[in-house]
């Protein structure tokens, strides 16, 4: 190896030395760029974090600032309205104050004229008290009256619960009555009865309708005569035809010109039937 050779290998090799010094260094160098760019992040994280801290809090004390104007706008507003309308109380205590003057001022009058009103009094106590005593012998004898007419009106209820008492078995009696002329088959009301007992007018007639009810058996008959021939509700007929007597017949409903009865019938007429056009006549009843 010539000396060129070695002075280019013992180049070579302080070029290598020197450029593995370097990138030692750019290593070391880029390793603490990298750490404290890292180091730079966090604070400004951290500032910008204390950033967003203080504007929140700015933003809160603004927020309760304005809020605090405006309450105290109210406040002010409210304060202004009861100065108003304390003003206007005091106005109003200075006109009632002036009111209550004139008043004691007419008070002071009326009390200078209640002395002699005052005496008109009296002499009308005194006239009043004569009315009183007049008044009182009145009362008394309104009270004597009174006392009258409430023993009058005791005697009257006394008299009343009697005559109702009596009244009161009249109308048991009468009922009683009515249930045992029901249990003899007789007419309870009054028309019925009087029928019962007063006898028909005397007439002729015929039956127009025969009906037999064929629950109970019941025979009904409608004939030709009514009210305007003198029968009324309860008086009784005699049915006869060719065979001679068919029954008697209780009348039950009557109008003007017709009437509606019962068939009654007897041991004469138990085997004998009713018809159309047999006549009834109130004679052989009689």
């Amino acid at each position: 190896m010539t000396t060129v050779g070695k002075i280019l290998v013992v180049l070579h090799l302080v070029m290598c030395i020197l450029f593995m010094a370097f990138a030692g260094a750019v290593f070391t160098a880029q390793k603490n760029w990298k750490d404290e760019a890292t180091k730079k992040n966090a604070e400004l994280t951290k500032a910008n974090q204390k950033h967003k801290d203080q504007q929140a809090e700015f933003d809160k004390e603004r927020t309760n600032a304005a809020a605090n104007q405006v309450s105290q706008a109210d406040q002010i507003a409210r304060l202004t309205g009861e100065k108003t309308t304390l003003e206007i109380q005091v106005k109003a205590l200075d006109a009632d104050h002036k009111t209550l003057n004139v008043a004691l001022d007419e008070e002071r009058v009326l009390a200078s004229l209640n002395g002699v009103e005052a005496d008109e009094r009296t002499k009308e106590a005194m006239l009043q008290r004569g009315t009183n005593a007049l008044l009182y012998e009145t009362r008394e004898e309104l009270i004597a009256n009174l006392r009258k007419v409430s023993d009058e009106k005791f005697a009257l209820d006394l008299s009343l619960e009697q005559l109702t008492q009596k009244h009161e078995g009249l109308l048991a009696d009468l009922s009683t009555v009515k249930r045992f002329l029901l249990s003899k088959n007789l007419p309870t009301d009054p028309k019925l009865m009087i029928a019962q007992v007063t006898p028909p007018p005397i007439v002729d007639g015929l039956i127009t309708e025969y009906l037999k009810v064929a629950r109970g058996g019941v025979e009904l008959v409608e004939i030709s005569l009514g009210s305007d021939d003198g029968l009324s509700i309860g008086n009784k007929l005699t049915a006869y035809g060719k065979k001679g007597y068919l029954g008697l017949i209780r009348l039950t409903e009557v109008t003007n010109d017709k009437a509606v009865g019962i068939v009654v019938k007897d041991e004469k007429a138990k085997n004998v039937t009713i018809q159309k056009g047999d006549h009834v006549t109130t004679k052989l009843w009689q």
